[in-house]
């Protein structure tokens, strides 16, 4: 049996393309991971506060959380207050696969990254028009969003495997280097092979 779940209306596309990776034979890491990244990196849908397109920090600047978690003991990595990369949870992938660490964050998740073969994009690439022109309203008009929604998936694997990860730019206009709850394992997210997952988002 294959299942997956995800976070707000606007994971359906991601949920619908995770299912049928998953009913192909895919590992639930890997589907996952490529259906989050059609999410984050997407400035269409950045307007709900995940990757590509989300909104700034004080500063002008996106920065992206982002955790996964699998179902077996001690799997998880997560970046946070990561600049320049549109697919944040793939990041986080290689903190969990590649490092001796569980959690990476501003300038060394960065230094990571580009270690990693991620090429860290112009913050302007990063912006869509409309992060831009609400940036440009707070600016003026200390206009604050109360937009904070965040991409929660969850998969399960015809094998059994459960994995799940989350990804968000966090709140609007946040001070630079805030760091949420959702990349928090137990918080934002935990996986389980015995007993399940769940991701938490308000």
């Amino acid at each position: 049996m294959a299942a997956a779940a995800g976070t707000w209306a606007f994971s359906r596309p991601a949920v619908e393309r995770m299912r049928r990776l998953l009913l192909e034979g895919g590992l639930a890491t890997d589907c996952l991971q490529e259906a989050m990244a059609d999410i984050e990196n997407d400035e269409k849908t950045g307007r709900f506060v995940v990757g590509r397109g989300g909104y700034p920090n004080k500063q002008g600047i996106i920065q992206c959380d982002a955790a996964i978690m699998e179902g077996q003991p001690g799997r998880f990595g997560a970046v946070a207050a990561l600049h320049g990369i549109g697919t944040p949870l793939a990041v986080a992938r290689k903190v969990m696969e590649e490092t001796p660490h569980s959690f990476l964050v501003g300038d060394g998740a960065v230094a990571f990254a580009k270690d990693q073969g991620f090429t860290v994009e112009d913050n302007r690439s990063m912006m869509s028009e409309q992060s831009t022109e609400a940036y440009q309203e707070y600016l003026e008009k200390g206009k604050s969003l109360k937009k904070h929604d965040t991409l929660g998936l969850i998969a399960l694997d015809t094998f059994g495997n459960i994995t799940v990860g989350v990804s968000t730019s966090g709140a609007p206009f946040k001070y630079p280097g805030r760091v949420g709850d959702s990349p928090m394992p137990g918080c934002g997210l935990y996986a389980d092979k015995e007993v399940g997952a769940a991701v938490g988002m308000y």
